[in-house]
């Protein structure tokens, strides 16, 4: 527990950070500072206030001293401010950080040498005398003035920024995402805040609502009227809906812009909302409809209801609908290759083969009718029935194409069928990869496509898989409806099986399992119908431990030392799931246990801090967004691999794949690796 100083004001220290010790699940911050004031070389410095700072910036902290009963005095930051480095070891600190890309620890010491205190003058006024440093060139000198210019324009948001609790990590993201631009950053926050919320991915309603009222725009205004409405379409989307009732939405909006504050809610009333929907009806943003109520909730009632949802979905939602109708209509020469029913008949009758009835009918099905789905629960043979069914088909000579919607997916179908499969995105990508969704590639010549894991399909990567699906080529959905629903918004394999004009078998039968895995396929079917699952000692283990930082220490014993003990298994190959996020035990908290664990910092392992959280060279990481323009062929949400590269002064990193591709990644795009470490 820390011990205060009671002072009679604030204090206040200056200096450089210079390397961070910890960042906890809160947002916590631990770091040593070289302070540039007062007599200590170098302090502890403590608080939220640190959040996001990099090593290498100059600081100033407000605050009190405080004494830990176990690391001793430390300075307790309240406020934290960014300054310009004043004398030449700050200077020095500040150029071998990395944060001016072209200049590393050797470049920094030898330019101080040379311009001493008048360093950061010479950059800005007169960067052409840095020529006279011995390892500067005209192409070097060109990066530095840019990396300079940028690192000027970030300031000036940060400084604007700071004191709306909106993180300098976010500033750079703001900064970059209008550098190209013929405008000014700075100018963009200021004049049109709410434009942030759509071109700055982190920068959600509520960050642009305190830049908008703090630079003045009213709280009545359309501009903020109209964003509180696209900010609740998106948060529903982030739970699945593609759209939201009328009526649901203004009251949801309406919350959100008054809080309840009583002369704000007598502005705002449903009549002022429902105008600025239709006004972003009109630009073209938002489509609203009228559905029967029974559509919405599978009832008999009559009863119409009025939805919004946004433009870009119903786009979606349409186009899915239609080109689902097209392959249903569509006539197919695959049955034209061989007679399926004596082929199949063939084969069942081979005690290898070991078909049920409704497995037999799964493929049959799949052979005959253009667009059809096999689902079932865990252990009814979906694998055996798939591999069967692409080892007839090849066998007729038909060309067969397998995808899945993840890349561990794709791998376990491919070892499964014995054919070469991958993820969906990749599979109807065209091979000039100038456009991620196109008709030019396998597709063009596939006869039977199959997608497996299809309940992880959202609206958006299911229209675009439709879409690239010839007339002609048989389409199989493989899934299972009870498992986890996509990440994206919609529900397109349980959409599907309410069609009636869709073929679809499903398998019922449990077959025996022989491995550990057999209790886990006999209470999932336990827990489909409503019982309780049972305890087997192979397969499940239940300890109770008296606190949350109990059962962190206790997942990261299991993972670094019991289970590799005990069990040969590798901490790499271990997945750790857990319910929360931001607490103790969360995944945040975990991840950061577990690379203190297994990939602690070291003077061979360069990193980079984004976000709070450190990116080492050998962290393992996963991609938790789509980016079809990241490495030659797209990375998409849920790729795992490993960081092999940090180049501090490029400012950017490389991720090797487990399917062996390389992706570079610069520091301002590490939110698509999130924080993920070890954890889901």
């Amino acid at each position: 527990m820390l011990s205060q100083v009671p002072p009679d004001a604030p204090e206040m220290v200056e200096g450089v950070a210079d390397h961070l010790l910890h960042v906890s699940y809160d947002e916590r911050t631990v770091l040593r500072l070289t302070a540039t004031t007062g007599d200590e070389e170098s302090i502890t410095a403590v608080g939220k206030a640190l959040f996001g700072v990099r090593p290498g910036e100059s600081l100033r902290l407000y605050g009190v001293w405080v004494h830990h009963p176990r690391h001793g005095r430390q300075f307790k930051a309240e406020q934290c401010e960014r300054t310009v480095p004043a004398d030449e070891r700050a200077i020095r600190l500040y150029l071998a950080s990395g944060m001016i890309r072209g200049i590393g620890p050797i470049l920094a010491s030898a330019i101080v040498d040379a311009f001493a205190e008048q360093t950061l003058k010479v950059i800005d006024a007169g960067p052409q005398r840095l020529l006279e440093v011995h390892g500067i060139g005209q192409v070097r000198l060109g990066r530095i003035c840019t990396a300079w210019q940028e690192q000027k324009a970030i300031a000036e948001i940060m400084v604007f920024l700071q004191g709306l609790k909106i993180t300098p990590a976010l500033a750079v993201k703001v900064y970059t995402a209008y550098a190209d631009t013929d405008d000014d950053p700075m100018c963009i926050v200021r004049r049109t805040p709410y434009r942030l919320c759509q071109d700055v991915r982190g920068v959600g309603f509520h960050n642009a609502d305190r830049i908008a009222l703090a630079v003045g725009i009213p709280k009545h205004s359309d501009a903020r009227l109209q964003a509180a409405l696209l900010h609740e379409l998106d948060q529903a989307a982030g739970s699945g809906h593609c759209h939201l009732p009328v009526r649901l939405l203004i009251a949801r909006t309406r919350q959100l812009l008054t809080d309840d504050d009583p002369a704000t809610t007598e502005i705002l009333d449903d009549a002022v909302l429902r105008h600025a929907l239709k006004a972003l009806r009109g630009q073209g943003e938002v489509v609203t409809e009228t559905l029967p109520l029974s559509v919405l909730d599978g009832t008999d009632t009559l009863a119409d209801t009025e939805i919004a949802m946004l433009a870009h979905r119903h786009h979606d939602e349409t186009q899915l609908a239609l080109h689902v109708r097209r392959l249903l209509r569509s006539t197919s020469p695959l049955t034209r290759l061989a007679s399926w029913a004596e082929r199949l008949s063939a084969l069942t009758s081979q005690e290898t083969a070991g078909l049920t009835d409704e497995q037999y009918q799964a493929i049959l099905t799949a052979l005959t009718r253009p667009l059809s789905v096999l689902t079932g629960g865990p252990g009814c043979g979906k694998t055996h029935t798939l591999r069967t069914l692409v080892e007839i088909a090849d066998e007729a000579g038909a060309v067969i194409a397998l995808a899945a919607p993840t890349g561990k997916a794709a791998k376990r179908l491919e070892e499964t069928c014995g054919q070469a499969a991958m993820t969906v995105h990749r599979l109807i990508r065209p091979p000039d990869g100038d456009s991620l969704f196109d008709h030019a590639n396998v597709l063009e010549t596939a006869d039977l496509v199959s997608i497996d894991e299809a309940s992880m399909l959202d609206l958006a990567l299911g229209r675009r898989l439709f879409a690239a699906v010839r007339n002609g080529c048989h389409r199989l959905l493989v899934g299972d409806i009870d498992q986890l629903p996509s990440v994206g918004p919609g529900r397109v394999l349980r959409d599907l099986l309410d069609v009636e004009d869709i073929p679809r078998t499903r398998l019922t039968k449990v077959f025996r399992q022989h491995d550990d895995s057999a209790a886990i396929v006999i209470n999932a079917h336990r827990i489909l119908r409503g019982e309780l699952p049972t305890d087997d000692p192979k397969a499940f283990w239940n300890r109770p431990l008296p606190s949350a930082d109990d059962i962190a220490q206790r997942v990261v014993d299991l993972v670094c030392d019991i289970m590799p003990q005990h069990f040969g298994a590798r901490p790499q190959d271990i997945q750790v799931l857990c319910p929360g996020k931001k607490n103790i035990a969360g995944m945040t908290d975990l991840n950061l246990r577990l690379q203190e664990r297994l990939n602690p910092p070291s003077d061979d392992k360069p990193q980079h801090y984004h976000g709070g959280a450190a990116f080492r060279l050998g962290d393992r990481v996963q991609q938790v967004r789509n980016n079809p323009h990241r490495g030659e062929a797209g990375v998409f949400n849920g790729s795992s691999g490993t960081i092999t590269a940090v180049d501090v002064e490029a400012h950017q990193l490389t991720v090797t794949f487990h399917d062996g591709e390389a992706a570079t990644y610069p520091f301002t795009d590490l939110d698509e690796l999130g924080r993920v470490r070890r954890i889901l």
